[in-house]
C-alpha cells in the first residue's frame, strides 16, 4: 500500500464551507476564524449555484474534491481538471436523486466560479499561514514514515483510525489498497473527524493537521530581542519575514544578506521544523511551519 501526502487548497475551500454551514456545531478551535469568515461569505451573496448544497452532502462528490495527484495542488490547477471529472455518468453516480445537477448550460462553469470566489473571501487571506500548518504536519509525518513505516504514521493520525493487513479502517469502513496509493491529506478544517474516501486510482485519508489549533489564536509576540537570543538575530528576521511565502533572494534583499547566507540560515530553520520550501518553477519558496508560528507569536505547540 504506498502511502504519500498532499495538501489542497480546493479540499481546505469545500471544507471550510462545510464548517461554515453548520457553524452551530463548529468546534470552539475555530470560532475566531468563523466569526471573520462568515461576514466575508456573506459579502458574496446568497449562493445561486449547486456549489454549497454539494459542499455539504454527507458525502462530497469525487469530482468536487478529486484527491490529489502530487504533493501540492494549486486551486487553478484543480479547477481546471474538474469539468473533465465532472462527467454526467459520473454526477449520475454520485447523486442518483438529481443526476441532472450540473446539466443545465453554465452551470458547472457558476459552480466554478464560485468555487473561487469563495476562496478568495475565506481562504487565500489565511492561505500563507494554513499551508504553513499543512505542510508542516506533513514534514514531520514525513520523517515518521521513513523512520517507522506506514502502520505507526496512520496510528497516529486519529483514534478512529487503524489499519490492516491489506489497507485502512476508519470507524467502520474498510479499505483494501492494493496497488492504489493512499493518499494522507491534512487538514484545519476537518477537526475534529477524520474523512476516508475510495477512488479509482488511489484512496484519500483527510485528517486533522497537528498544530492548526493555534492557527487563529493570536497571543502576545514575544519580545524581538527574546526570539533573537532564541535562534540569532538573522534567524528570527527570516522567519518573522515568512508571514507570506518568500524566495531566498527577496528574503536576502528585504535583511540586506548575501542569498548565500540567507540559504543556510534557512537550512537550519528547515531542520528545525520551522519552515517549509517548496518548489516553483525555478524558484526555492519558503513560509513558516506551524511551529515557526507558533514560535513568532509567542504559541504553544
Amino acid at each position: 500500500m504506498p502511502v504519500r501526502f498532499a495538501v489542497s487548497p480546493l479540499w481546505e475551500t469545500v471544507a471550510a464551507l462545510r464548517v461554515l454551514a453548520a457553524a452551530h456545531r463548529a468546534p470552539d478551535v475555530h470560532r475566531s476564524w468563523l466569526a471573520w469568515a462568515r461576514p466575508r461569505l456573506d459579502g458574496l451573496g446568497p449562493d445561486p449555484t449547486p456549489l454549497t448544497r454539494l459542499a455539504t452532502l454527507p458525502v462530497v462528490p469525487e469530482f468536487l474534491i478529486p484527491t490529489p495527484s502530487v504533493r501540492f495542488l494549486d486551486l487553478d490547477t484543480a479547477l481546471h481538471a474538474l469539468p473533465d471529472l465532472a462527467r454526467p455518468e459520473r454526477v449520475a453516480a454520485a447523486l442518483p436523486d438529481d443526476p441532472g445537477l450540473l446539466a443545465g448550460p453554465g452551470a458547472l462553469s457558476a459552480v466554478l466560479e464560485r468555487l473561487r470566489r469563495v476562496y478568495d473571501a475565506v481562504i487565500a487571506p489565511v492561505w500563507p499561514r494554513l499551508e504553513g500548518v499543512l505542510q508542516g504536519d506533513i514534514e514531520r509525518r514525513g520523517k515518521h514514515l521513513v523512520d517507522r513505516g506506514a502502520p505507526a504514521v496512520l496510528a497516529e493520525l486519529h483514534p478512529d483510525v487503524a489499519t490492516h493487513a491489506d489497507g485502512v479502517r476508519v470507524w467502520d469502513r474498510r479499505v483494501v489498497a492494493g496497488e492504489r496509493d493512499l493518499v494522507l491529506v491534512p487538514s484545519a478544517f476537518t477537526w475534529p473527524d477524520v474523512y476516508l474516501r475510495e477512488g479509482p486510482c488511489r484512496s484519500a485519508l483527510c485528517y486533522p493537521a497537528r498544530g492548526f489549533g493555534a492557527l487563529w489564536q493570536r497571543p502576545p509576540a514575544p519580545a524581538r530581542d527574546g526570539l533573537a537570543r532564541l535562534i540569532g538575530a538573522t534567524r528570527a528576521r527570516l522567519l518573522t519575514e515568512l508571514d507570506q511565502p518568500a524566495t531566498v533572494s527577496q528574503l536576502a534583499a528585504r535583511l540586506g544578506i548575501t542569498v548565500a547566507a540567507a540559504s543556510q540560515h534557512l537550512d537550519v530553520l528547515r531542520a528545525t521544523g520551522l519552515v517549509f520550501s517548496r518548489r516553483e518553477g525555478r524558484n526555492l519558496v519558503s513560509l513558516r511551519t506551524g511551529l515557526g508560528l507558533a514560535l513568532v507569536e509567542g504559541g504553544n505547540r
